[in-house]
């Protein structure tokens, strides 16, 4: 059953309850915890101390009460502990999120997907073939939501078993990596049965993308069967995450993660219970479909700089840019000064949202 919608002032009434909850937080018996993962009607949840250091390595079941917001994974909120007679802890209050990703919803407001994230990698790899419009609208939520995104490559070892695939990848990779956005390749077989990939080159490639994730709260998302859940795995050293074989009827992954789980980098020795959550990656369900329904064209243009840039540059006011003759974008468009696949993308996305 779907959750009820608020009113604003429920919502403001919500938010002054959360408030003061966590204002008290010193002076009644709360803990701090970070969930790591969505289970329906309860979450698991990582203890924390005040300053956000592990507390445990041991996860908590806590329920949630029926007044706040949708929790994700990711959050930080405020918990009761179980009595002697339950197994089952208590979620009291979400602290201020620093961001949050939501996944867009035909006729509902968006899903809540993950928060406090600084990273979000956009994967993709040979197979199944990248989809260049859903790594535009990937981008341009991540640009909406004021999170840095980046591209990473899985299966480096399959680059160069088909031409023409690795060819348009290639391009694919050089157009947004000329646009601005970092650009990461990587193996999670460690490049098992591929000499080519176990060069000096190679292991550079893949110190990048694990540099790239230290300090931060990072999340995979992409198409299924990209290989998130056994990147995961690779960087954890074990097999905790599902994961899943390409279909060989039509060369599209099957889903196996089915909800958002967060997992720790390194300080994983239960010895060491004051560690620092210095390092943690999402993993999320994969999808073939990204809707943009809950923006605007204006947020579209936004959300793809080269875009925003000519669109700036307008002359008319009010303008549906891209759309007259005359307009800076249009020019843009028709002098080339845009790549055809981000023309197309705009496009394809504006035609999808509700006018």
């Amino acid at each position: 059953m779907s959750k009820r919608r608020l009113n604003k002032q429920q919502i403001d009434r919500i938010a002054s309850n959360q408030a003061s909850v966590s204002k008290s937080a010193d002076d009644i018996d709360l803990l701090h915890g970070l969930v790591v993962t969505h289970y329906g009607k309860e979450v698991e949840v990582l203890r924390l101390n005040a300053d956000k250091s592990i507390a445990s390595q041991m996860t908590h079941r806590c329920h949630f009460r029926a007044k706040l917001p949708t929790i994700v994974c990711g959050d930080i909120i405020l918990w009761r502990a179980p009595p002697a007679n339950s197994a089952t802890g208590v979620i009291e209050a979400l602290l201020e999120r620093q961001s949050l990703l939501k996944r867009p919803r035909p006729y509902q407001d968006p899903k809540p997907v993950a928060a406090n994230i600084d990273t979000i990698f956009i994967t993709l790899s040979p197979q199944p073939e990248p989809i260049s419009t859903l790594i535009d609208r990937f981008l341009i939520a991540a640009e909406n939501a004021d999170i840095d995104v980046c591209l990473l490559l899985n299966k480096q070892d399959l680059m160069g078993s088909d031409q023409a695939v690795t060819h348009e990848i290639n391009e694919l990779l050089a157009l947004y990596s000329q646009l601005g956005y970092p650009v990461f390749r990587y193996c999670a077989t460690n490049g098992e049965g591929d000499e080519n990939n176990k060069s000096d080159e190679y292991e550079k490639e893949r110190q990048r993308f694990i540099d790239a994730l230290a300090n931060k709260t990072s999340i995979l998302v992409g198409q299924s069967g990209v290989g998130k859940s056994s990147i995961i795995n690779a960087l954890t050293g074990n097999l905790s995450a599902k994961i899943g074989d390409i279909s060989s009827a039509n060369e599209k992954g099957r889903h196996t993660t089915t909800t958002s789980q967060l997992y720790q980098l390194g300080n994983g020795d239960d010895s060491n219970a004051d560690a620092k959550i210095a390092t943690a990656i999402i993993d999320s369900p994969g999808i073939r479909e990204f809707g943009l329904w809950h923006l605007s064209p204006d947020d579209i243009i936004n959300g793809l700089p080269e875009f925003q840039h000519h669109a700036q540059n307008c002359q008319f006011r009010d303008c549906p840019h891209g759309q007259s003759k005359g307009c800076a974008l249009q020019a843009a468009f028709e002098q080339g000064d845009i790549h055809p696949s981000r023309i197309s993308s705009y496009h394809h996305i504006l035609d999808s949202l509700d006018q």
